[in-house]
């Protein structure tokens, strides 16, 4: 497996860090959860991931009919809304269309779930475009961007926000340059026909400002 390059960058970024993935449409989220998985692993780290409407289970069945192998029994999750638990589901959210109401039963959720799972973690939030699909007014989106922005600086998680970019630029409310600005970090995922090309458009490390790699997937099937 190709680990050398992505994990070299995944290294270099800070605990406390809010890091904007962005990719176009394609299967280059199976591979980010297979990235992820093995890494926590391979780092003795504890992966934690946020799972929105099923996001999830629709990634973990696409990767196996893939033949792309996973074991998420380790993994801790928390589920906001849906019906299909994948991996160890620590909490689950109840969504609300007001996001005063939802960013409550999310803080009470996760501060609850940290108690059990040793810490600093890697967060892996999937499913977030979802979200912003429900969401109805200008105002309730900010409100979930600075909840987002609350979050950075806290030492116990390095958090990767894993989003489809064409999908973000398309919603009714338009978020997409607010993410990228709070983020303190944001990432282009652009497939290619074996592989990703990976560029660092935005950094607080200033060395991987403007970094390029081209990430190929021989062998990680």
């Amino acid at each position: 497996m190709n680990w050398e390059k992505a994990t070299e960058i995944a290294d270099s970024l800070l605990p406390g860090e809010t890091v904007l993935v962005k990719y176009t449409t394609s299967y280059i989220p199976e591979f980010l959860l297979k990235f992820f998985v093995d890494y926590s692993k391979r780092k003795e780290i504890p992966l934690l991931i946020d799972d929105n409407f099923d996001t999830l289970h629709s990634i973990a069945i696409r990767a196996e009919m893939m033949n792309l192998p996973l074991k998420l029994d380790d993994v801790y999750v928390i589920k906001t809304g849906g019906k299909l638990d994948v991996g160890n589901v620590v909490a689950k959210v109840q969504f609300h269309p007001d996001p005063r109401v939802y960013l409550k039963n999310y803080e009470e959720a996760i501060q609850e779930a940290l108690k059990e799972i040793p810490t600093p973690v890697i967060n892996l939030v999937i499913g977030v475009e979802n979200l912003f699909l429900i969401i109805r007014t200008p105002l309730d989106a900010y409100r979930l961007i600075l909840a987002m922005q609350k979050f950075m600086g806290n030492r116990n998680r390095k958090a990767f926000y894993i989003v489809n970019e064409t999908v973000m630029e398309n919603l009714p409310i338009k978020v997409l340059q607010e993410f990228e600005r709070i983020a303190t970090t944001v990432i282009r995922l652009t497939p290619y026909h074996t592989g990703a090309t990976l560029r660092v458009i935005k950094s607080i490390n200033p060395n991987l400002i403007g970094r390029e790699e081209k990430i190929d997937v021989e062998g990680w099937m």
